[in-house]
């Protein structure tokens, strides 16, 4: 891994031999941003600008490798309209990380440009961008890039270390979440996703409980609608806990006080059951568990800052399958607080696990704001895309929380309706409501399901993040999406 550093008052050298490689930046107009005047090394950067015909496009890049007289090497790299740098600080950073990859050493001159929110986006984009999942691969991805260092000087020198302290930690927390749904399902199952919460217990033992339930103990529990899923495979469904001690201080008898839960979506496979999903694409299925995985991910980053809040941990960990013994559509099952549910749609059963899980959280905690993530449907996708998770709230100030923590790290949601009128479409005929509410509005039917699980008075939100936890095609791959977001906002309530 690249170890990232800050530095305020290194200056740019002169060229001399093993000399770090230089990473410059310039706007569409060409001009060279970051307040660095009389310098060797800037004039070779303009003459190189001048010599290549740069245009300075957003993500152009242009080298000088100085292979002649052993000087250092030079990258420029175009951010476009500079107006526009705040929208596309992580498409510069992944350039940057590329043009700097096979190098030992580089030194980043931002100078006087990016602020502290917007270097914090920068350092987390760059470490994301030397992300590798290249486990099964004969030849690994081999990078030279060791160490870079940012140079920036708009901000205090204490506003980048912490920036740069966040980001980092961000980042160990991101990485753990995208190896775990980048992980072969017939491996990431939800025993060994339990395994990978125990494992981080072990590593933070000082400050963190696992504790991990079984079909047995859910069945006591009255947990009828996760049961119905995990039933139809022959792996055991888990419902997995892990508390973070950060406020109250961890002991024998330590019991968290009104904490901050985070419950995750965490079907490691999602074959669709009964309601079998089509043939093409399903192997992406295997990142349906993206919500508990995010929600591994956040309290490792958690762990890793040492965060002083309280955070509970869910996660609703099941496969599902369509066995002889899996849910038909018309079954009709009850949920741990004695609601009945009409399955209509078997492919809809994250709603199913979450719903169990939300009330185990609600029952045993009484947490003060719960925070959902999941990859819960398609018509999500179809509303937002890949930009912007969708935003769920019954709360304004737990809503605006999460949209600022979103706009500061740059991973972006958007508020979604949760009107009463979208939740008539869940009525049913047989049963205290339905799982699914029709073709129309489906990621919000969906969420008003789950709201029915919320107890009055209870500040909640839910994250459907189909579209951005992971992306399709050629860049095929887990993004550790909503990690970011959920970290700043934590970190947020901490400073509040």
């Amino acid at each position: 891994m690249t170890t990232l550093a800050f530095d305020s008052k290194l200056g740019v050298k002169k060229s001399a031999k093993n000399a770090p490689h230089l990473i410059i930046f310039a706007d569409s107009d060409g001009k060279i941003l970051g307040g660095f005047d009389n310098d060797t090394n800037l004039e070779r950067a303009a003459n190189l600008i001048s010599a290549a015909n740069f245009s300075g496009a957003l993500g152009e890049t242009v080298s000088d490798y100085a292979l002649a007289d052993k000087a250092s090497a030079i990258s420029v790299i175009g951010v476009g309209k500079l107006g526009k740098l705040a929208n596309n600080i992580a498409k510069v950073a992944a350039a940057a990380f590329k043009a700097g990859k096979n190098s030992k050493n580089v030194v980043i001159l931002w100078g006087d440009v990016l602020c502290q929110q917007h270097f914090g986006q920068f350092a987390l984009a760059f470490l994301n961008a030397g992300y590798r999942f290249d486990t099964y691969k004969s030849e690994k991805t081999k990078t030279t890039l060791s160490t870079a260092t940012i140079i920036s000087t708009k901000d205090t020198a204490a506003d980048y270390e912490r920036a740069l302290a966040h980001a980092q930690a961000t980042f160990i927390g991101q990485s753990l979440t995208r190896d775990v749904a980048n992980e072969a399902p017939n491996v990431m199952n939800p025993s060994e996703l339990a395994k990978v919460a125990k494992q981080l217990g072990k590593e933070y033992s000082d400050v963190v409980n696992v504790n991990v339930l079984g079909e047995k103990e859910m069945a006591k529990l009255g947990m009828g609608c996760f049961l119905a899923v995990s039933k139809g495979s022959d792996e055991e469904g888990k419902l997995v806990v892990i508390e973070y001690f950060g406020k109250s201080g961890k002991g024998k008898k330590a019991k968290l006080k009104n904490p901050i839960a985070l419950v995750g979506k965490g079907i490691t496979f999602d074959t669709g059951g009964i309601s079998l999903k089509p043939a093409a694409g399903m192997d992406e299925m295997k990142y349906d568990m993206g919500g508990a995985a995010a929600m591994l991910g956040t309290i490792k980053a958690v762990c890793e800052a040492r965060l002083a809040l309280d955070v509970v941990v869910v996660l609703a960990c099941a496969e599902n399958m369509p066995s002889g013994k899996a849910s038909r559509p018309g079954d009709i099952v009850t949920a741990m607080n004695g609601m009945s549910v009409e399955i209509l749609n078997t492919d809809a059963e994250g709603r199913l696990v979450l719903c169990d899980a939300l009330c185990y959280t609600q029952d045993n905690y009484k947490p003060a704001t719960i925070i959902d993530a999941a990859t819960l449907t398609g018509a999500c996708v179809i509303a937002l895309g890949g930009v912007r998770s969708g935003l769920y709230s019954n709360d304004e100030d737990t809503l605006f929380a999460l949209q600022s923590a979103g706009e500061y790290s740059g991973d972006l949601v958007w508020q979604m309706p949760l009107d009463d009128a979208y939740d008539a479409q869940l009525k049913s005929t047989f049963a205290d409501v339905q799982n699914i509410g029709g073709r129309e509005a489906g990621s919000v039917t969906a969420a008003c399901f789950l709201q029915r699980f919320i107890k009055e008075n209870q500040a909640w939100a839910h994250l459907d993040i189909a579209g951005t936890a992971w992306q399709s095609g050629e860049n095929k791959g887990a993004s550790g999406r909503p990690v970011p977001m959920l970290v700043q906002y934590l970190a947020n309530q901490v400073s509040n």
